[in-house]
């Protein structure tokens, strides 16, 4: 997988500034990812519903709801409260990355509240392996998994994603349980905030 280009258009510098800061360095390919964990690997039937928090008091929910669109599309709608009350229908298209189906959105407070559940970076995802104790590092990038984690009477791994932007240490936290699209618990850094994501509801195979 190719993460940089050689060379950036005018204007290109102020996305990928977004892509570092907003989302770690890397954005992961999302539906055929062939990584170790099923990420991003919907199933028609499927929904998942959050609890959302943040150290600043922030309190909501998101929930994700797969239907099949036909000819391999899903429709997936978002639905919650965070900054605003929405809910919003896109269609994931086979070979859409997690990010541009996350901006697909018209709605701008339903990619802010879900970006960082549903965009996870391309070296974790494809770098860790689901078993206590793993440990890998590359640079200043580093995986370690260590304990459980049981939300809404699903058991994952926890994870710490560590990797360096502009000099600055970012950690994130997720509970994964690699059988499922989605972790069931992320904690991860938000502007001059950090963000709780914690599985509540879920429902389909």
């Amino acid at each position: 997988m190719s993460y940089w280009k050689s060379s950036l258009r005018p204007g290109a510098l102020v996305l990928l500034v977004v892509l570092l800061v907003g989302n770690g360095a890397w954005p992961a390919a999302a539906q055929g990812n062939s990584g170790k964990w099923g990420y991003f690997k919907f199933k028609p039937g499927q929904s998942f519903k959050y609890d959302m928090t943040s150290e600043r008091g922030l309190k909501g929910w998101l929930s994700i709801k797969i239907e099949d669109g036909g000819n391999g599309i899903l429709n997936v709608t978002l639905a919650g409260k965070w900054t605003e009350d929405f809910s919003e229908t896109a269609k994931l298209k086979p070979g859409m990355s997690a990010f541009d189906f996350v901006y697909a959105f018209k709605n701008a407070a339903i990619s802010n509240a879900a970006n960082a559940l549903l965009n996870i970076d391309a070296v974790f995802v494809d770098n860790a392996k689901w078993t206590d104790g793993f440990h890998w590092t590359q640079g200043d990038i580093a995986i370690d998994v260590k304990g459980e984690k049981e939300c809404a009477g699903v058991k994952g791994w926890l994870a710490a994603y560590t990797f360096k932007v502009f000099g600055k240490l970012q950690k994130r936290t997720f509970g994964v349980n690699p059988n499922l699209p989605l972790p069931i618990y992320a904690q991860v850094p938000a502007a001059n905030d950090t963000w709780t994501y914690s599985l509540t509801e879920k429902s389909g195979s």
